[in-house]
């Protein structure tokens, strides 16, 4: 009961979410990160302030190093 719970609040978020980045968008940023050295987590909340700044994936793309810095504060 509890993992249905969870599985329809997070399509429930993700299907309320503004941002139009595709599920392979996602993996790819995440992925992306992961091979940085990021954890999981720590990739999963930067992308998740990214996609709040930048609705279009390819528009994240020129992020400059002040701007990562500023979306990954909360990550740590």
């Amino acid at each position: 009961m509890k993992k249905s719970l969870t599985l329809i609040l997070t399509v429930l978020l993700l299907s309320c979410s503004s941002s139009n980045w595709t599920n392979e968008e996602q993996t790819q940023f995440v992925q992306a990160c992961r091979e940085e050295g990021g954890s999981k987590d720590y990739c999963e909340c930067f992308m998740e302030n990214v996609m709040d700044k930048y609705h279009i994936a390819e528009d994240a793309n020129n992020m400059d190093f002040e701007i990562k810095i500023e979306l990954s504060k909360n990550c740590e």
